[in-house]
């Protein structure tokens, strides 16, 4: 593979939430974040000091971090296992205490074990002991715990605890606020407010996007991948895209629960009906469906383009790097990453204290980084997107101006398969 051009494939498909659909993040970090820490006061008895604004820990937030849940430390993970930094609570670990943490082989072994399957990690036993902070949905629960570190930390006269345990309150707090009741009944922190004030928190698609959008269902099958429920997608495409949004897709997949929507065999469900439908059936086009499986999608597809198409060459556009991109790439579908950090210049995105999300100084030569160029991803996340993407880029507004048969050359020092950042390297790789 060399160039990339989305007009040479059969089938495009598009994530939502991160994706097609934009979030204004500074006003949906601290929404989270207060709805995260309503529940941990009101319901769990944590300190009321937790409410205070977001303010100056604004850089503390970073994507993709990893939470050692039991040592209360937070690691910026190189793409072997290695603990670039880290941080304890809010409070930014030296290399010698990092050496000193995390020489012990035991621990090492888990790192290194989690940074070479992100899907095994994330949804196995690993899952138990580290928890990445993968997304824009889950930040915020990143600063959260850092903070209640720091208050427990206080409780015990200014020392570390031997072992913190408080990481199950933080999870109930995102179940809570996430679960499928609240967004039916319009509870909680976070549905009444999005249902409420959506212009406070998405960004609607610009006309050079739905026209792009248009292009592309003109002249090849388009598709619609989500995690999310029908109705909250419904809701949010109609802020972005407007009312009429379903009329850009042929294909509409919600609450799809990757990433084993892509490796799995889990059957389709009409909107409103639990009942399966048979994983041989063929998939209407214009319909909305509930969970499903890449395969029966991709043959549904197939069977939609007509009988010269037995296997369409499928892309996906995706802003979640494991259930989105690694799991796309799996099975077989070429994956666009959606990175809003390729636009380094934005300090709600790119902290002082975690660095470049591509990149770290410090080298490992021994282990074949070259710190040349784009051979310098050395982190877990940047080394994902080479391996597993075709194309990063900040969002699909940066696609938008191009005819969808324009080629996007290849960067020379990208890998076979990658054909690099567009419209240009992130500053931190150039």
């Amino acid at each position: 593979m060399a160039d990339f051009r989305v007009g040479s494939y059969d089938c495009v498909g598009f994530d939502m939430d991160h994706t097609l659909c934009r979030y204004q993040l500074d006003k949906f970090f601290a929404m989270q974040y207060s709805a995260i820490v309503d529940f941990l006061v009101e319901q769990r008895g944590y300190p009321a000091t937790l409410r205070r604004p977001i303010g100056g820990d604004v850089d503390f937030l970073h994507k993709g971090l990893i939470f050692d849940m039991e040592r209360g430390n937070f690691l910026k993970m190189g793409a072997l296992g290695q603990v670039l930094r880290a941080s304890h609570g809010t409070a930014r670990m030296t290399r010698q205490e990092i050496d000193t943490v995390y020489c012990d082989q035991q621990i090492s072994e888990v790192l290194i074990e989690f940074a070479a399957d992100l899907i095994e990690g994330t949804e196995g036993v690993l899952h138990r002991q580290v928890r990445p902070f993968k997304d824009y949905f889950d930040m915020p629960a990143a600063l959260v715990s850092a903070r209640v570190v720091d208050a427990l930390d206080a409780q015990n006269g200014g020392c570390r605890l031997p072992k913190y345990t408080f990481w199950k309150d933080v999870l109930m707090a995102l179940v809570e606020m996430f679960k499928r009741e609240n967004l039916r009944l319009n509870k909680g922190g976070y549905y009444p407010r999005m249902r409420s004030k959506p212009h406070v928190y998405l960004v609607p698609c610009s006309d050079a996007v739905k026209n792009w959008l248009t292009a592309l269902h003109q002249r090849q099958v388009t598709y619609v991948v989500s995690g999310s429920d029908p109705e909250y997608v419904d809701h949010i495409a109609t802020f972005c895209l407007g009312p009429d949004w379903r009329q850009y897709f042929d294909f509409i997949v919600c609450g799809a629960k990757k990433p084993t929507f892509f490796t799995g065999n889990r059957p389709f469900h009409r909107i409103g009906s639990e009942e399966d439908i048979d994983v041989n059936d063929v998939l209407k086009s214009g319909q909305i469906y509930v969970q499903g499986n890449w395969q029966q999608l991709k043959s549904s597809m197939a069977h939609f383009i007509g009988p010269d198409v037995e296997h369409p060459h499928c892309v996906f556009f995706g802003d979640h790097l494991i259930q989105d991109v690694l799991a796309a790439d799996r099975c077989g579908v070429d994956a666009v990453a959606i990175v809003e950090e390729v636009d380094e210049a934005n300090p709600l995105l790119n902290s002082d204290m975690w660095g470049s999300f591509f990149h770290d100084g410090v080298e490992f030569d021994a282990k074949g980084i070259d710190a040349k160029g784009i051979d310098a991803m050395n982190t877990v996340w940047s080394s994902l997107i080479r391996r597993n993407s075709r194309l990063c880029v900040s969002g699909v507004a940066s696609l938008a101006s191009l005819d969808v048969r324009h080629r996007i050359p290849r960067q020379p020092s990208s890998s076979s398969k990658f054909a690099g950042f567009y419209p240009a390297l992130p500053a931190s790789l150039s």
